[in-house]
Order: C-alpha cells, then sequence, then structure tokens
C-alpha cells in the first residue's frame, strides 16, 4: 500500500503484537529483529507505518529507511537515511564506514580523511550508549533493495543484540526479489529473530471493510463480490472500493465505468522495481485459465525458475486461483499498462502456444481475435471455434470469429469454408437465414472448392428449403466425386442418401446416378453417422430388435449440441415407427433436458417436433399440441421449409383427436411448400388433413387423402402402419361411405404388412376388421383389440376400441357389460384428458360417478342384489384364484364358495369365469375382495 496514506489495518493484530512486544522488550534492554514477508500488495508497508506511528507514540526513536532498486549502488545508501546528520546516532554511519573498511580488506586503501577515527568497537560502544536513553526502532522497508555495506551494518548490529538494546523490522516481499538466503540464513538463526508472514484478508476482513459503505443487507453480497475478484488482496480490496464509492458519487451501475482505481493498483503490485513480477503477471493476464508455469515462461521469454518464483508471490498474495490470475477483472486492469504493440504480440504469441498445446479453438481464437495474424492455421481455428461457440449458445463470439476467417481466407477453398461455416451456425439459429449462401455453396461444390462433407450438407439445406432441383444438381456433382480415389465422398454419398430416402424420397429416385451400381457402404466410426440408414430400415422392412438396438445404441452415444440434430431426429424416429414410444419418450426427454433452457433454435424445433409425434402416439393430445407449438415458435415460418409439415401434422391430429375440428382446421389453412408434399412431412400432414376430413363428415375427402398417402408410401417404400396406417385410416372413410368390403380388404392387407403385428397397428386392425365382420364375431376381435391397446400405451385408440366394443354388448343383449365397458373408458378418458373423445364416442353412456368405493358396489342393478360374501368370493374369482384358494383366503369351505359363486353367476348373468371376468374389467378388484362384511 502506498506510503503516507493511512488506511485501516484488518486482521493483522496478530503480527502488530509481535511487533510490539520486540519493541517493549527493546526497552528492556533485548533487542529483537522481525522479518515481514507478504506478495505484493499484501500490506507490509502499511503495517510498517501502523508500527511505526505506535512506537513513535510510546517515546520511542523511529529510524526508518526504504530501498529502492534505483539506490542499490549507492553505498550506505540506506544507513544514511536511517540515521541522517544531527540525529544524535551520527556513531551509526562511523560505524557502518568502519565495518566496511575491515571487511572489504580496503582498508589500506582508504584516504588519509577517512581512515583515522575508524574504530568499530569504539563507535559500536557510543551507538549503544545512544541506544539505552530511549527504546530505538531501525526499520526498513524493501531491504531486498538496500545497498550492500549497509546490509553489511545491519547483520552487525543484529549480531550484537543482546548488547545493543534495539527494536529491527525489515520487509521483504515473497518470491524473486526478496532478500539473499546468506542474509536471511544469517538472520533466521539468531534466536532474537522473528519471521511473520502477511497473508491476504478473509472474506470476514473483507466485510469489515466494506461495512462502512454499503447498508447491512448489501454488506455480505458486496464482500464476496469483492472478495472474488482480489482474493482478499488489501491493495486490491482498497482500490475496487474506491471505484465503487466513485460509481456511486455518479449513480452509475457498479462494473459500467473504466475500474481507474484497480488499474493503478493493478500497476503498483506489479511493478515493484521488479521487472520479472511484472512480466510474469502480464503472461498470466494474457493466458488467463489456461496459464500454466511452462507456457507463461516460453510466453514471457523468462526462465521456470523466476516463474515458479513469482507464483509463489502471487499465490501468497491471493492474486491466484487454480493456478491462474484471479478473475479477468485484475488481469485486464494489469494489461492497460502494456503498450499496444507489446500487448498483440504477446497476444499472437499466446495463440501460437495455445495450438501447439492442444488447447480447445475457443482459447485459441480468443487470443486470434485480439491480435489477428495469416498463419495457415488461424483460419481454421477461428472456423472450429465458431462451431463450438455456436453449439454453447455464444452466438455473438462466433458470428466474430466467423468475421476475421473471412478476412484472413486466402483460397476459394478457404473462402468456401468460411461461407460453409456461416450455413451452419445461420442454421441452428433460424434456416431462413442461410438462403442468400446456398447458391454460392452450391457453385462451389460443382466446381470441386467445397468439401465432400459440407456438399452433403448443402444438398441436405436446399432440400429443406424446397430446392429439390438445385439439390439434385449437387447430389449429381457430389455422386461424380465418390470413387475409389475419394472415399470420403462416397461415405458421404452414401449417408445423404439415406437421409433423402426417408426424407425426400423423389430426389433420390430422380438422380441420374441412381440407376448405377452404388459404392458398397463405407466404415463408419460415429453411430450417429449411420442413423439415417436405420431409420430407413424401419420404414422399409418394418420394426425390428436390431433396428430398435441400433437406434438406442447411436442415442446413447449422443448429446445434445455435439451430434447434428439429424442424426438424433433418425434416432428418435426410428424407435417410435418401431412401435417403442416409451424409449423414444425416454430418450427425447433425455436430450431437452441436456438442452437446459434453450426454447428456440433449429435443433430444438425439430426435437419440439419430434415429441410432438410421441405424445401423439402415446394418446397425449394436449401434450403434442403444446410441444408442437412451442417447436413452431422456436424458429420462423420460412424457416421451416418443407419440414413444417411435421409439427402442422401433430396440431391438426392432436385437435383432431381432442375434439376440436375448427382449431384443426385453422391449422390447415396455413401456407405450406409445395415441395413439402413430396416429403416425409408431407406424407404425416396429408394424413392427419384425412383424419380432419372424417370429422367433419367428409370421408369422400378423407379416403382420397388416405388412398394418396399410400400410393405415395408404396412408391417410397415407406409401407410401413408402424409409420404411417394409412390402410385402417381409408378403412374408416370407407366404412363411414358405407363400403364394408373394401374396408374389410385394407384392414386384411394391414395384418399382413411389416409391422401390422404390433400391439398397437394390431389392435387398430382388429377394432375396425370387427366393424366389417358378423355381429357374432364382434365381440371377440373388439375383446382382442382392447387388450392389444391396452398394452400399446395408446389410451386415444384404446378408448375408440371401448367404444365399439360397448356398442356391441348392447347390441349382443349386455347391457350390464356394455355399462362396465363404458365405465372403464371413462376411466381411462380420466387418466389422459380425452374427455371431448369420451363424450362424442359415449353420447348414450358415461354413468355419474357415486360415492361408492371402485369396488362391485353399484357397478350395475345386478351387483346390488349381491351380499357382502358373494361380493368377495367373486371378486377372488375374477382375479383367477383357484375354489380352494378363495376357501383359504375367506376361511370357508370350497363347497360353500362353489354356492356363492353359482348363485353370484345367476344374480350377474353370467355364465362362467371368463364371462365375470370380462364383466369386472377395469374395477377395482381388490379393494373388494377385502372389503369387510
Amino acid at each position: 500500500m502506498k506510503r503516507g496514506r493511512r488506511v485501516e489495518l484488518v486482521e493483522r493484530a496478530e503480527e502488530m503484537a509481535l511487533l510490539t512486544n520486540v519493541l517493549a522488550r527493546s526497552a528492556r534492554g533485548e533487542g529483537g529483529v522481525v522479518l515481514l514477508d507478504a506478495g505484493p500488495g499484501v500490506g507490509r508497508t502499511a503495517l510498517l507505518d501502523a508500527f511505526l506511528r505506535r512506537a513513535a507514540g510510546t517515546g520511542a526513536r523511529v529510524c526508518a529507511a526504504t530501498g529502492s532498486s534505483a539506490e542499490k549502488d549507492v553505498e550506505y545508501g540506506v544507513v544514511g537515511q536511517l540515521f541522517p546528520p544531527h540525529s544524535g546516532l551520527d556513531a551509526a554511519l562511523g560505524l557502518a564506514r568502519a565495518i566496511g573498511a575491515r571487511d572489504a580488506e580496503t582498508a589500506p586503501r582508504l584516504d588519509a580523511e577517512t581512515a583515522p577515527g575508524l574504530d568499530a568497537d569504539g563507535l559500536f560502544d557510543a551507538l549503544c550508549r545512544e541506544f539505552r536513553r530511549r527504546p530505538v526502532v531501525i526499520a526498513v522497508d524493501d531491504a531486498q533493495f538496500a545497498d550492500t555495506a549497509s546490509l553489511r551494518f545491519l547483520l552487525h548490529l543484529v549480531r550484537r543484540l543482546r548488547t545493543a538494546p534495539v527494536a529491527i523490522v525489515l520487509t521483504e516481499p515473497t518470491g524473486p526479489d526478496s532478500l539473499s538466503p546468506s542474509f536471511q540464513a544469517e538472520l533466521l538463526r539468531l534466536p532474537q529473530c522473528r519471521r511473520a508472514a502477511l497473508l491476504p484478508l478473509s472474506r470476514a476482513g473483507v466485510a469489515q471493510l466494506v461495512a462502512p459503505l454499503t447498508e447491512e443487507a448489501g454488506t455480505a453480497p458486496l464482500a464476496a463480490d469483492i472478495h472474488a475478484v482480489s482474493g482478499g488482496n488489501p491493495l486490491l480490496v482498497q482500490a475496487l472500493l474506491e471505484d465503487h464509492r466513485t460509481a456511486h458519487r455518479l449513480d452509475q451501475e457498479p462494473g459500467s465505468a473504466p475500474p481507474a482505481a484497480l488499474t493503478k493498483a493493478a500497476l503498483a503490485w506489479a511493478y515493484r522495481d521488479d521487472p520479472v513480477l511484472f512480466d510474469v503477471a502480464c503472461g498470466f493476464a494474457v493466458l488467463g485459465p489456461s496459464a500454466t508455469p511452462a507456457l507463461v515462461a516460453c510466453l514471457v521469454d523468462r526462465g521456470a525458475d523466476a516463474v515458479a518464483r513469482v507464483m509463489t508471490a502471487l499465490d501468497t498474495a491471493g492474486l491466484l486461483d487454480g493456478g491462474a490470475l484471479r478473475g479477468d477483472v485484475v488481469g485486464r486492469a494489469l494489461l492497460e499498462h502494456v503498450d499496444v504493440e507489446t500487448r498483440a504480440e504477446l497476444r499472437r504469441r499466446a495463440a501460437r502456444l495455445l495450438r501447439m498445446d492442444g488447447a480447445p479453438a475457443t482459447v485459441v481464437a480468443r487470443h486470434l481475435l485480439a491480435a489477428p495474424q495469416s498463419e495457415p492455421w488461424a483460419g481454421r481455428i477461428l472456423l472450429l471455434a465458431a462451431e463450438q461457440a455456436m453449439r454453447d449458445g455464444s452466438t455473438e463470439f462466433s458470428l466474430d470469429c466467423l468475421r476475421l476467417a473471412g478476412q484472413i481466407a486466402a483460397t476459394e477453398h478457404e473462402r468456401a469454408a468460411v461461407v460453409m461455416a456461416r450455413v451452419v451456425i445461420g442454421w441452428e439459429i433460424d434456416p431462413r437465414l442461410v438462403g442468400p449462401w446456398l447458391d454460392e455453396l452450391a457453385d462451389a461444390l460443382e466446381q470441386g472448392n467445397l468439401r465432400s462433407a459440407d456438399g452433403a450438407r448443402v444438398v441436405r439445406h436446399l432440400v429443406w428449403q424446397d430446392r429439390s432441383p438445385r439439390a439434385a444438381r449437387c447430389l449429381r456433382a457430389l455422386a461424380e466425386r465418390a470413387g475409389p480415389d475419394d472415399p470420403d465422398a462416397a461415405a458421404e454419398l452414401h449417408v445423404v442418401r439415406h437421409w433423402l430416402r426417408h426424407t425426400c424420397p423423389p430426389l433420390d429416385t430422380d438422380d441420374p446416378d441412381a440407376g448405377l451400381p452404388r459404392p458398397p457402404r463405407p466404415r463408419r466410426a460415429s453411430p450417429a453417422s449411420y442413423a439415417a440408414e436405420v431409420l430407413g430400415q424401419v420404414l422399409s422392412d418394418g420394426p425390428g430388435d436390431q433396428a430398435v438396438g441400433r437406434a438406442e445404441e447411436i442415442l446413447r452415444g449422443c448429446r445434445y449440441g455435439e451430434t447434428t440434430v439429424e442424426a438424433l431426429e433418425a434416432a428418435l424416429l426410428a424407435l417410435l415407427y418401431a412401435d417403442r414410444a416409451d424409449r423414444a419418450l425416454y430418450w427425447c426427454e433425455a436430450l431437452l433436458k441436456q438442452a437446459g433452457d434453450r426454447s428456440t433454435g433449429t435443433s430444438m424445433a425439430v426435437l419440439g417436433a419430434v415429441r410432438a409425434e410421441i405424445a401423439l402416439r402415446l394418446g397425449a393430445p394436449h401434450t403434442a399440441q403444446e410441444h408442437a407449438r412451442g417447436a413452431l415458435s422456436a424458429i420462423s415460418r420460412p424457416g421451416w421449409g418443407v419440414a413444417v409439415g411435421s409439427p402442422l401434422a401433430a396440431l391438426v391430429q392432436a385437435a383432431t383427436a381432442s375434439g376440436m375440428s375448427g382449431t384443426a382446421g385453422a391449422w390447415l389453412n396455413q401456407d405450406v411448400p409445395d415441395g413439402m408434399f413430396q416429403t416425409r412431412h408431407g406424407l404425416l400432414y396429408t394424413h392427419a388433413r384425412g383424419h380432419y376430413h372424417l370429422a367433419v363428415d367428409r370421408p369422400a375427402a378423407a379416403l382420397d387423402d388416405f388412398l394418396t398417402c399410400g400410393d405415395l408410401a408404396r412408391q417410397w417404400g415407406m409401407d410401413v402402419p408402424t409409420f404411417l396406417p394409412w390402410r385402417t385410416s381409408a378403412a374408416q372413410a370407407h366404412l363411414a361411405l358405407g363400403h364394408a368390403r373394401e374396408a374389410r380388404t385394407l384392414v386384411r392387407e394391414q395384418l399382413t404388412r411389416p409391422g401390422g403385428s404390433t400391439p398397437r397397428a394390431r389392435g387398430v386392425s382388429l377394432r375396425l376388421l370387427a366393424a366389417t365382420s358378423e355381429l357374432g364375431q364382434r365381440p371377440a376381435l373388439l375383446r382382442e383389440s382392447v387388450t392389444l391397446l391396452e398394452n400399446s400405451c395408446d389410451p386415444v385408440e384404446l378408448i375408440r376400441a371401448l367404444a365399439d366394443r360397448c356398442q356391441v354388448l348392447h347390441e349382443v343383449g349386455a347391457p350390464a357389460k356394455a355399462r362396465l365397458t363404458a365405465r372403464h373408458a371413462r376411466d381411462v378418458a380420466d387418466a389422459c384428458g380425452g374427455h371431448a373423445l369420451f363424450r362424442k364416442l359415449f353420447k348414450d353412456e358415461g354413468p355419474e360417478r357415486t360415492g361408492e368405493p371402485d369396488g362391485l358396489a353399484g357397478e350395475d342393478q345386478g351387483s346390488a342384489s349381491l351380499t357382502a360374501a358373494e361380493r368377495r368370493v367373486t371378486a377372488l374369482a375374477a382375479l383367477g384364484h383357484s375354489n380352494r384358494e378363495i376357501g383359504r383366503k375367506l376361511f370357508i369351505t370350497k363347497s360353500t364358495v362353489e354356492q356363492h359363486l353359482t348363485r353370484a353367476y345367476r344374480k350377474l348373468g353370467v355364465r362362467n369365469r371368463s364371462d365375470l371376468g370380462d364383466l369386472l374389467a377395469g374395477t377395482n378388484l381388490a379393494a373388494a375382495a377385502s372389503a369387510p362384511g
């Protein structure tokens, strides 16, 4: 701290007590020495000044001096400061000269005026007599800069402290410029010598300094902030407080104005007559969190030992945190004192060193942005940094990297790479932004100036933006490049063609090279690279354990932001179309959780659309609408391109299933690209539109949409019911038109298709098959349909099956079973929020709930006549227990069980246990079995 400015001492009571004790002992005739050492800015000068004021206040004679590197070669310079002429201690300077003459063996060469009277012993005795008159304190601040002759004199006094009643206080810094090891050893071997190391302030100590400046509630937060920046270094703490006071005076937000006091303080602690300390500290400031002793040594061209010593000094001063300079505020303040050219050169050297050291591209790029250079590797680093920054959500930094990369690009290949990086980043923000650059990249691809991987990406972007003709030309250019001489092009062509087959099949089919032998499937290092292939396998061959396993393998190795969203989408849809909506939900939720609080961007939009489709498969239309709306708002509507069909299809289908046909119609009135209907998204959209037409009683229009879906699905090799059950949808339209035979044919076809035997697909098929069958065949078909759909996690289709079953039970004369089926459907509707669908399908049903428990009470008129014993026996029988097991549980004989069941069958109108289980499906049998008698 600066001499002459009094500051409040905090957490220095122990050190002050040590100094005061040495002074008291000198008054009793016992000399002593205290060596104070501390890192830069920790306050050894402030403590020394406070002690000297206290000593002077007690009547002690104070002899003080300050060492300086500029006066280190001035012989007896410090002694002259300690004992100026006419101070009453004139013998001290003579003693110093006598000691110097004797120890330096230069007495024969002393001139006549100097040599006479240099009696060291006599001068020491005279000096001791003066010391005994009153206590004397000899203090030398920054003793490491004292001249050799003065240090020799001080050691002479220290060796004779038993007879020299004087208190000696020396201060030195921790680090490379401390006192010489021989001097320290001479001091510390003496019993009268004590060493005190000053430490930075604790958070509580900083709070003591902050308290007078703030209200009580604001003390702790401000103290924590200041301690975090300063590490408790008193010099920096005082500077931060001064900046805080200045901001308060000017009515500014803290931190909004340049930290003038902190900048000055940074210079004060770093440039204390020690260029090594300043250079090394600047090295740490430039490298920031990337700093290591070896890197700093190379950056500032200093030895590793010197760097290690400076690190010790900085650490003891609280200025290092984890081996790096604490925070960037102090580092920026320090670098303010470095001229612009030197600072730029340090940045350039740091960029080269960090690159060679394998630092992340974003770290190297920050140095390149601060001091651009045209090294061949700089452009690649900037592109990698831009891509990583985009994944991390640092859009501005990413764009800065791209701007600089564009400025230093020297070749067409480099310029194309920069434009491609802009497209990648812009596409993630909103695909609408990349349109102006796609033509330039397409030209670069056709001219051979674009990498194959980037060319494949351009094809995908052109398809997304409904520019299929240009995409076809780019695909041809990529195909012409593929071959034995360019395995990368072959690999990228393989991947993009698989993507086209399930996204825009006509483009791959129409490609001029489609009929040529395709290259063998290249080996791909990343599972994500074959995600499109897995989805294509499911869409062409139907669901299978192998495809499910591969999809989950892909997702296990992927993270949001690290894997392309196309790969994530393909793997999730592979699970969904393999009838594993539960696993698709698990992985989709995991990816959305990794995305954190992001709500915008293309990745969030695509994942939101997939999540909406999953919700539809799980019979949650309200959830589907929520996620589909979020997907549409994540990017602009034009940015969705042809992919807009997927979220719109989810919204239309969810609204239709919820009975909101008006809302569904409004979504269908949205403008969509013409090219969407030549994509997978268009199939989903057209299928959803067909169901809307059914809901508003337009079966002919619905049938036309469903048959169009079927024609395209067959043509594109996507005819799988787990993806698009167009046959059962068309069967519903045929039934509405009275074409039962056509409906039955379509349903039977679906049952034989790959994936037609999965629980959901077969359950829906059996429900519609029952509608085309004789009345006597319907109950069995519908019972199997209900069982399958109960295992498919699709409550919407289950409610529809239960509605058909309820109607059939009425028709076959089983009203009690019909009412229980309606009750079951209502429970399902309550659980999934499908009340609108329930009311539409069960217009004549919907029994009111009573206050009775969910047992057999109130189920129907027959059950009301059952006795309590009959209820318990009936419930256990419906649960599958044998007569003997029922007797053991209820402590009755087997014969009694048979009698209870006979009477119960008669009252309920059933013939056997099978009918009993059917009648009581959806009731709380366990509660009834344990009900008290």
